[in-house]
């Protein structure tokens, strides 16, 4: 008897250690001096209001035209031919446009074009316009 009570003692004590996992997580924070907080409780504002603040150097009003012109276009699957700032030509179908890229189907292959790199575009269709105006 003496000897079921040492293992029952026993095993209450493994469970109480707290090097055992039980199965829970215990969440550990570190204790950081005041200095090195990422926020100090000085600042109360909202941290968002930055961004409703209205500032000069934001993107003007869109009228959408590029987004309708896109959407357009992937619907009707147009092959259109992308010319970009090196004068490469790449010819495909829009599958996908972004504030910043544009997912051209090129045969079997896709490619990301930033819309920074490109000069213009036009409908392949189209062939390639006489009178370009940007040179």
């Amino acid at each position: 008897m003496a000897l079921k009570r040492a293992l029952i003692e026993r095993k209450i004590a493994t469970r109480n250690d707290d090097n055992t996992f039980n199965g829970t997580r215990k969440l550990i924070r570190p204790h950081l001096p005041t200095v090195e907080r990422r926020r100090d409780p000085i600042h109360t504002e909202d941290p968002l209001t930055h961004a409703m603040i209205p500032d000069g150097h934001g993107v003007p009003e869109s009228s959408h035209a590029e987004a309708f012109y896109f959407q357009k276009q992937m619907q009707q699957q147009t092959e259109m031919t992308f010319v970009l700032e090196d004068g490469e030509q790449l010819h495909g179908f829009i599958q996908w446009y972004d504030k910043c890229v544009v997912k051209l189907q090129v045969g079997r292959s896709r490619v990301l074009i930033y819309k920074a790199g490109i000069k213009y575009l036009y409908k392949a269709s189209e062939g390639h316009p006489a009178n370009t105006v940007m040179k």
